[in-house]
């Protein structure tokens, strides 16, 4: 019994760090979405000729990457959500079973002695 509970807080250690390293790179997407983002990300969708040469204008190329931007924060906010559920299922999962392998693994008292303890007398 005492080792499903230490595995079970493991498992919920795991969903705890899981969570959290998923809410820290959604934190750094909704922050920062351009440090991701490079011109191949966001070329392919641009107007081509027929030797798959871009001749789009560079307002269309802003507009493309701007684009990819809000889909890098948007990616961002989806993984710092993501990641808080993992960490709000984690933690009590973890709290709660390791309390109880700790409990269990004290087990009960051993009874006292009738008499009144060790006396020696």
């Amino acid at each position: 019994m005492l080792l499903y509970f230490y595995l079970a807080a493991l498992i919920g250690l795991g969903f705890l760090i899981a969570g959290t390293t998923t809410t820290l790179f959604g934190v750094k997407d909704l922050a920062f979405p351009q440090l991701g983002i490079s011109s191949y990300s966001y070329d392919s969708a641009l107007r081509r000729d027929g030797q798959g040469n871009v001749i789009s204008t560079d307002s269309e190329r802003a507009a493309a990457r701007q684009s990819a931007i809000e889909d890098r924060r948007r990616d961002g906010l989806d993984s710092v959500v993501n990641g808080l559920i993992l960490a709000a299922v984690g933690t009590p999962t973890l709290v709660w079973h390791l309390r109880r392998a700790r409990r269990v693994g004290v087990g009960p008292a051993a009874p006292a002695a009738p008499g009144g303890g060790d006396r020696s007398d």
